[in-house]
């Protein structure tokens, strides 16, 4: 299926509001994720720093305590545990992230060698739920926390059929009105909600269906108006992406990454039927929001979209506030195949705010009002090298 990229001449935008991002006192206030990042990144300044004390990084729950390890008797064996950090990198570009998020709970799987991606929320059960992916052959997975806790409610195994693991990267998941979408390898894999909520511990969790996009699927988020949106991350030749994807937004600078929109049917939460496409084609998309690199996490907050950008264990990451640029007339259009697909960037004309964020940030998602941010640095292969390993996520009030 060939593409063909065409520019419009847009009128000059309007100035991107600034979101303001304060402090999150608590998580009970009550999108993925991502794509592979690269093992390298520059070298931050700052000196290492000893590790303070647990106590104070735990973050306070209902009941007064931390959220400590609730491990699945048997089977899978998941736990949610702290694991031991060694130093960090006294990074002080970091230092406004740390000064307004405060620690959430503790990632799930991490002393079983899973690596955290991709994240989501269950709003009918105040539910967070995280997707990792493992190395051996062993299925990726995903695991469910209580917002209100912060405590580990139960994990799952992800299967393609009723025999056979998917050991894909998981990197994004994100959670439609009846459908929990795990994105990876250019496809968006759909779960039953009502069979994910219901599922015991331990369950495998098996794909009913699948979306291949037109992108690498590093990441995925479920909008509010019906949109299912699948990205992808960019960096050089390491994570190649297609050249019909390649196009210059409307600073000059070339963008290489599409998140693809799919308006799903208000009925079955699907792909529209007339939307399916025949043979081994992509889904063509509603919608394309034209990407900067390296973006490991998008979310659509109404008039906002927030990305999380990161590459490497030892650079910091980013948060960007964009405007939605989606009530404006197509800044591009592309076709694809016989169709016309409107095209918006996400670039300096409609970024806002932005704020620096340790290393290794993944996944991003809305928690009735809160950001939680994923950071993958506490994985194994990770926190022994990194300049600043992570076993919690961050909770960020969005104002």
């Amino acid at each position: 299926m060939r593409n063909s990229i065409n520019i419009i001449r847009p009128r000059k935008p309007g100035r991107a509001p600034w979101v303001t991002l304060t402090l999150a006192c608590a998580l009970a206030i009550s999108l993925t994720g991502c794509g592979s990042t690269s093992s390298g990144g520059t070298t931050p300044k700052g000196t290492a720093a000893p590790v303070q004390e647990k106590a104070k990084e735990s973050a306070a729950q209902p009941d007064g305590k931390s959220a400590g390890s609730a491990a699945s008797g048997g089977g899978l064996g998941i736990t949610q545990e702290e694991v031991d950090v060694k130093f960090r990198v006294n990074m002080t570009e970091i230092k406004g992230f740390l000064d307004k998020a405060k620690p959430g709970p503790i990632i799930p799987a991490l002393k079983q060698n899973a690596v955290p991606q991709g994240i989501g929320y269950i709003a009918e059960k105040n539910w967070i739920v995280v997707s990792h992916y493992r190395e051996g052959g062993k299925a990726s997975l995903l695991t469910f926390i209580d917002a209100g806790t912060g405590k580990l409610v139960k994990s799952g195994e992800l299967y393609k059929d009723a025999n056979t693991p998917y050991t894909g990267h998981a990197g994004g998941v994100t959670v439609s009105k009846k459908h929990v979408w795990v994105s990876s390898d250019g496809y968006a894999y759909e779960l039953n909600l009502d069979d994910v909520v219901k599922s015991a511990d331990q369950a495998k969790l098996v794909f009913s269906g699948s979306i291949k996009t037109d992108t690498r699927a590093s990441l995925t988020t479920y909008a509010a108006d019906g949109v299912l949106w699948v990205g992808e991350f960019a960096h050089g030749t390491d994570y190649p992406t297609s050249k019909t994807h390649y196009i210059n937004s409307r600073d000059g600078k070339e963008h290489k990454a599409w998140a693809v929109g799919y308006k799903l049917d208000p009925e079955t939460d699907l792909l529209p039927a007339a939307k399916k496409p025949q043979g081994s084609e992509p889904a063509v998309p509603d919608y394309i929001l034209s990407l900067p690199d390296i973006v490991q996490g998008m979310a659509v907050l109404g008039d906002r979209i927030m990305l999380s950008t990161s590459n490497g264990r030892n650079a910091a990451g980013t948060l960007i506030e964009h405007q939605n640029p989606l009530s404006e007339k197509p800044h591009a259009t592309v076709t694809i195949g016989s169709q016309t697909v409107p095209v918006w960037f996400l670039d300096s004309k409609n970024r806002g705010s932005q704020l620096q964020t340790p290393p290794m940030c993944e996944g991003v998602v809305d928690i009735q009002g809160t950001l939680g941010v994923l950071f993958e640095s506490g994985a194994t292969e990770y926190r022994g090298n990194g300049s600043y390993p992570l076993d919690h996520m961050y909770m960020l009030k969005l104002e």
